[in-house]
């Protein structure tokens, strides 16, 4: 059984669902309330959508492993539980039924708010992932870019199924036209946050994991352009992830103080990163950059409860 609990990445998927409940009731219930008027998904259904994602990236976490066995018996024989405990035909049973689950029940949740389109969305996802376990991730920059727009989507699909569902009640719709600017800005920033920093991370683990996508063939960024050219590369994103959040906290400074002292912690924990980069050579500290980096991802998400008081 811990096996199978360790194959869905448990830490992870608690990321995501903590993610978007942050983000549907410190950022967009609190500007709607402000109008007079409550979330437009009920509790239980929105309940359901996070569910749905969830599943989802379990999925892709499964499908990765399945698809990554090569790899892994060079970079992390112990970690890849298909690789060390699993049958592959069962991880990929698990996976089909994963992403079934969560298409019908991005379906329902679509279909709740007004526009069943929008259910395609599950199904394009879960495509997204099996491809790039398949093929995106062994592909230059493609597979890192994937991964950071996944991780954009966690944060963006909490404001467009809530939209969907205030559009679909025409008088919330007229009400709340005031708030949706500033919605979609909180929203629209917290998504670029996590897409460079997701990236930044992804850069990281493909140094930690040089040494087997090398042997394996994966045309990484360190395996193309070395080491060195990869960690300049996650030193100048993450230089322009610090000046987008210096921007952010000068937009912010006036009606957000507390917010905009907190945002300068989160670039002390960059001016580290930068240092620690610089000075990395092994495996062992590239995989502790890569916790470091998670662990700045996830102060600068929990910044939306310092949002949440100034309601």
């Amino acid at each position: 059984m811990l096996s199978y609990i360790k194959l869905f990445r448990p830490v992870n998927l608690l990321i995501i669902a903590v993610t978007q409940y942050l983000v549907m009731f410190c950022i967009i219930k609190p500007f709607i309330a402000m109008n007079n008027w409550g979330l437009q998904m009920s509790n239980f259904d929105f309940a359901l959508f996070v569910f749905a994602n969830v599943l989802l990236a379990a999925a892709g976490y499964v499908i990765n492993d399945y698809f990554d066995t090569d790899t892994d018996a060079i970079n992390k024989p112990q970690k890849n539980m298909v690789l060390a405990k699993i049958p592959r035909r069962q991880a990929y049973l698990i996976n089909i039924i994963l992403n079934s689950i969560a298409c019908v029940i991005g379906f329902y949740c679509a279909y709740k708010v007004g526009s069943l389109k929008l259910g395609f969305i599950f199904i394009v996802i879960s495509l997204v992932l099996y491809y790039y376990s398949l093929k995106y991730k062994r592909q230059y920059v493609t597979g890192n870019i994937v991964v950071a727009l996944l991780m954009a989507y966690t944060v963006l699909s909490v404001w467009l199924f809530e939209f969907f569902a205030i559009r679909s009640n025409p008088d919330a719709f007229i009400g709340l036209m005031r708030s949706f600017r500033e919605i979609s800005l909180f929203v629209l920033g917290l998504a670029v946050f996590a897409f460079l920093t997701t990236l930044v991370r992804e850069i990281i683990k493909d140094m930690e994991d040089y040494e087997g996508d090398k042997a394996c063939g994966c045309d990484t960024i360190p395996v193309r352009k070395g080491i060195s050219f990869a960690g300049k590369t996650a030193i100048w994103i993450t230089g322009l992830t610090m000046l987008l959040l210096a921007f952010a906290q000068f937009l912010v400074y006036k009606d957000y103080s507390i917010l905009t002292w907190y945002l300068c912690v989160i670039q002390a924990l960059f001016i580290y990163l930068i240092a620690k980069i610089l000075k990395s050579k092994e495996k062992s500290e590239f995989h502790f950059l890569s916790i470091y980096t998670k662990m700045i991802m996830i102060a600068g998400l929990l910044s939306i409860q310092i949002l949440y008081t100034y309601f």
